[in-house]
């Protein structure tokens, strides 16, 4: 690659798998900009996180590593000293490096601390706190101002409210809406400010005689999905079919997973519930791709498209109703692991690899022309991007989980016919996704899979081994007897 191309990282939070239209897995959510891109590139069908929380999977992007090796492994927690850093490794190869919307990578650390150019929204972030006078959910920026209330009143905007706000009946739980209307226009909202943001950022690279990789980060569809009209209506809860593991008994489960569907105080609402929130979340999905659509037309108003490599990608899943859950947690279930990404401006071939969200990192460095300058977890998908390779020869993901909500260390390995989950005070799970592809019975203690559980047992022994997992210590201790 002779001239090096810019570069568009757009990251959504928490989106699932089959939200992506391009996929075809969902005859009922749109999103007709990110086909584009899909159409016009590839997509990855088996791209998955290495951990499904938001801060450990996005310092992942940042460092190139696993959780236990960068050291975010809660929403709070830090990235240890001395680790490389993909906005500076970036900027000192020449790029103008910038970051729009949701950071949640670093709890000290700003984004022009990690070599982007770009507004703060530290610890959760979350703009419409303490903004839209009658949510809830308050989790605002730890800095000031308030960046998006600046937005607002910058650009002549009312500061808008939400209604119609749906939290679940546990009264211990009142904190956190699942949806609610925004009250105001489209550009009013919170992911039309980050895709605003993007685009000044772009104007601002286009005039520096260097490469640009912006990295463009939504907080949504993350609940609360707050959304305006068309949006908000724009499908029929109706029309959302009940997901087949919501039949989930919890029998032979971990029993944080009835605890989790129990705190969210929604089992009583039954699949319609589910599907109230969905077609909201749904919604939430459009406008964001509509945002995408709105910056591939500022690259094409400056002449810039073409010479523009795009990734869409979200850092984890949502359960969304898929065994009675919402949102993510101490469970290894595929709808939160699984994640989307398209690549526009590489190759057109399609591929089915297991890859990393965390592989963006050594990608990225090698479309610059050179490698993390300290080992990663992982390694360049690119020759997979172009079409180059075909394969990249990994038979298995490795997942893991700290602490979200409670403290349980939980790791997963899985492969097309396997899952073997490790609960390291509860439990086992093990899943035959031939017979059971939504993973709802549990077989980890059936004497039939002794020795596929032995198999799998010695693949995370493995893992833990190769990628220096603190985990590994009681787990080797007690692995012939769990």
């Amino acid at each position: 690659m002779s001239k090096r191309k810019n570069i568009i990282l757009i990251l959504s939070d928490q989106q699932r798998y089959d939200t992506v239209s391009a996929y075809g897995l969902n005859d009922v959510c749109k999103t007709p900009h990110i086909d584009a891109l899909a159409a016009e590139g590839m997509k990855f069908t088996n791209a998955f996180t290495s951990s499904a929380i938001c801060a450990p999977a996005r310092a992942s992007v940042m460092t190139g590593l696993y959780p236990h090796n960068h050291g975010v492994i809660d929403n709070f927690t830090d990235i240890k000293e001395g680790t490389p850093l993909l906005g500076q490794c970036m900027k000192d190869q020449g790029y103008f490096c910038g970051f729009a919307g949701k950071w949640h990578v670093s709890p000290s650390k700003t984004p022009e601390d990690c070599g982007f150019d770009g507004k703060p929204f530290m610890g959760y972030g979350f703009p419409g706190s303490q903004v839209f006078p009658s949510l809830k959910f308050n989790q605002p920026p730890d800095n000031a101002p308030n960046y998006y209330e600046e937005y607002l009143k910058e650009n002549g905007f009312d500061i808008p409210d939400v209604s119609h706000g749906f939290l679940g009946n546990n009264p211990a739980l009142q904190i956190q809406e699942m949806y609610a209307k925004h009250e105001g226009p489209v550009e009013s909202t919170i992911e039309y400010f980050v895709a605003h943001e993007t685009n000044r950022l772009i104007d601002k690279a286009s005039m520096e005689d260097k490469p640009f990789f912006i990295w463009a980060n939504f907080w949504g569809p993350h609940s609360p999905s707050i959304v305006p009209e068309p949006y908000y209506s724009m499908y029929n809860p109706k029309d959302i079919k009940e997901h087949p593991s919501y039949k989930e008994t919890f029998e032979n489960k971990p029993y944080g997973h009835y605890l989790s569907e129990k705190m969210w105080g929604l089992g009583d609402y039954g699949w319609d519930g589910f599907a109230n929130i969905a077609a909201k979340y749904y919604g939430h999905c459009t406008m964001i791709d509509d945002m995408v659509g709105m910056i591939v037309e500022k690259l094409k108003a400056l002449g810039l498209y073409e010479d523009t490599i795009i990734i869409y990608s979200a850092d984890h899943g949502d359960c969304l109703g898929a065994h009675k859950l919402i949102e993510k947690g101490a469970f290894t279930y595929d709808e939160i692991y699984r994640i989307p990404m398209v690549v526009k401006g590489l190759g057109t071939q399609d591929n089915d690899s297991f890859v990393y969200l965390q592989e963006l990192m050594p990608t990225f460095l090698d479309l610059a022309g050179t490698h993390p300058p300290k080992p990663v977890d992982g390694e360049s998908i690119l020759p997979l991007m172009t079409g180059e390779s075909s394969t990249n020869g990994r038979t298995e993901i490795y997942g893991e989980y700290h602490n979200h909500f409670y403290v349980s260390r939980q790791r997963m390995v899985r492969d097309n016919k396997y899952q073997f989950t490790f609960n390291e005070n509860e439990r086992g799970e093990l899943y035959d996704f031939t017979k059971d592809p939504y993973q709802l019975n549990n077989v980890c203690y059936d004497e039939d899979y002794a020795d596929i559980k032995k198999e799998y047992i010695e693949k995370m022994s493995h893992y833990m081994k190769a990628t220096n997992d603190p985990a590994g210590v009681w787990f080797h201790r007690i692995k012939e007897f769990y």
